[in-house]
């Protein structure tokens, strides 16, 4: 439908030495989300990474709004009304509004590292793609979480930076330091798109996902 997810496939990590201190490498991490096949959003996270990747820092998030017209070689030259009602002005989602059980549609790739596994055309690494289905139950994090459901959470720990427009976005490690950065994008539908990149405590990408809930 259009969604991806850019952002490095690498990111230096490791101990801080007398030659490697100064360096903060940053970062962008770029995230579409595609409804209707007309209308989309990038959502682009800029994070700096500092002291060989223990300390990670947020520097800025930009949202880009963007919508189909028409084909490049046929311009259309009519006039085109645009929504330019600012996000600031626009209706954030609530948590509340994310809690429940969420049929979810997911599409992951994970990347084969190895030197046998580097194409020869393109040089670049290759991805083995999974499709699955299955149920989520999102509780408030003040909520109980009972006994048998803890595998179906999600989102409960993970600290959410709630933007206008009904998007949300959050960059959280977890106790086994994989680094995610996700967004999400929950229209009135009641449709919850998410997209996430998965990095490992080698600073390797782990997996791509892409839902849709």
């Amino acid at each position: 439908d259009g969604s991806y997810s850019r952002g490095p496939v690498d990111i230096p990590v490791g101990e801080v030495t007398d030659s490697n201190y100064y360096l903060s490498p940053t970062y962008k991490f770029e995230q579409c989300l595609v409804k209707g096949c007309h209308k989309r959003l990038r959502i682009v996270h800029t994070i700096e990474f500092s002291n060989g990747g223990s300390d990670i820092q947020i520097l800025r998030v930009a949202v880009y709004e963007e919508k189909w017209v028409s084909t490049a070689n046929l311009p259309d030259d009519s006039d085109l009304e645009f929504d330019l009602k600012p996000f600031s002005q626009r209706k954030r989602v609530q948590p509340s509004e994310l809690t429940g059980s969420w049929k979810v549609f997911e599409v992951s790739g994970i990347p084969i590292y190895g030197e046998d596994s580097v194409t020869e055309e393109s040089n670049s690494t290759p991805y083995v793609y999974l499709c699955t289905e299955t149920l989520k139950k999102r509780n408030l994090p003040e909520n109980p979480v009972y006994f048998g459901e803890e595998d179906m959470l999600d989102m409960a720990d993970v600290t959410v930076l709630w933007l206008p427009g009904g998007l949300t976005g959050y960059v959280d490690v977890n106790k086994d330091g994989v680094l995610c950065i996700g967004v999400g994008w929950y229209s009135d539908e009641g449709i919850n798109l998410v997209m996430e990149r998965d990095y490992g405590s080698d600073g390797k990408l782990k997996e791509v996902r892409s839902k849709s809930e």
